[in-house]
């Protein structure tokens, strides 16, 4: 399955994105977008980056500081190849 990682915001608001594909189970995503769901409660910070995960036509705002130890590298991978929407 392809999955997506959008970022937003930042002191120069610029949308970036990078997608990959990942050989997880249904329950593993869903245990992965658990995890790592942004807290919706967590105040807002200025000029700060906020990320998206995006699977198929579904968009869930995530906290990377959350990701298990075994997603690190998909998710550093992920952000490495951040390129701007246009």
């Amino acid at each position: 399955m392809k999955i997506k990682l959008i970022r937003t915001g930042g002191f120069i608001p610029i949308t970036k994105s990078a997608e990959t594909e990942v050989n997880l189970s249904e329950q593993e995503l869903a245990n992965l977008l658990v995890t790592i769901k942004h807290d919706p409660a967590a105040p807002r910070i200025k000029d700060g980056n906020y990320y998206e995960l995006t699977v198929g036509s579904d968009s869930t705002p995530v906290d990377l500081e959350k990701v298990p130890d075994e997603f690190k590298n998909l998710f550093s991978r992920l952000k490495s190849d951040l390129r701007i929407i246009k």
